[in-house]
């Protein structure tokens, strides 16, 4: 490992459109996503820097929504957080790029709960329900649902029966992103899951449809701030139907 840098370390509870890490913090870099994260200070102070910086005190959660860049700290302290995105509950979002902003003290408590994939499924739903969120377009749900191949762009306009320019405003509205980069965190998702199920990094980045290993760790860097190795490989993985 190279000098300075510290390694994420912790489980991960995976479903579809979201994710449980409970981590001690490691070495990142700023990075935004697709899914809304929220992140509770577990034992002491977290911080959060990048587009806006803050303190999140210890027992207290912070939302960083969609498409805001930012960094968690110091490496050491223990965080959980929670990584919700639209795929979670087909034609649901939330708001994009708005400035994090800490939980009410109800909903860190019942974050601070959850021991099962019951319980996450729960919390998340609850979660959308205060939060008023708003409907993805139903021909992009429904796209996003279908097992058809959408490795590109064009592809997923094909499925979704929309024009490319239509696709464009829709996606970008509803995810926050174009459809290039919606692509590749859907691609990023399949590559963790093959990574979950035991295979290597060569055969998670095909799993993806990366170019190679080496376009899987860019990606991931991009994305979540961090390689696979120095942020996935000590983690306990779970995944839940």
């Amino acid at each position: 490992m190279t000098a300075g840098v510290a390694s994420w370390s912790g489980s991960i509870m995976l479903g579809t459109g979201w994710a449980l890490i409970d981590a001690r913090i490691g070495t990142s870099r700023p990075h935004s996503h697709v899914a809304h994260q929220i992140s509770l200070a577990v034992e002491r102070d977290l911080e959060i820097s990048g587009d806006a910086d803050m303190i999140v005190p210890a027992g207290h959660a912070v939302v960083i929504a969609s498409q805001v860049r930012h960094r968690l700290g110091p490496p050491g302290a223990l965080v959980r957080s929670f990584y919700l995105d639209p795929l979670f509950r087909v034609g649901t979002r939330l708001s994009i790029g708005s400035a994090p902003v800490l939980l009410m003290p109800v909903e860190a408590a019942g974050l601070c709960d959850i021991a099962s994939g019951a319980d996450a499924k729960r919390w998340a739903s609850d979660y959308l329900d205060r939060s008023q969120a708003r409907p993805v377009d139903a021909r992009l749900s429904e796209a996003l649902a279908a097992p058809d191949d959408l490795s590109t762009a064009r592809a997923l306009a094909d499925v979704a029966c929309l024009s490319s320019s239509r696709l464009r405003e829709i996606v970008s509205r509803d995810f926050g992103v174009p459809p290039a980069k919606l692509l590749q965190w859907l691609q990023l998702q399949r590559a963790v899951r093959a990574l979950v199920g035991g295979g290597g990094l060569a055969d998670a980045a095909a799993a993806g449809g990366f170019a190679d290993q080496s376009h899987f760790t860019r990606r991931c860097a991009q994305w979540l701030g961090v390689t696979p190795s120095a942020g996935l490989s000590a983690f306990a993985f779970e995944t839940v139907p």
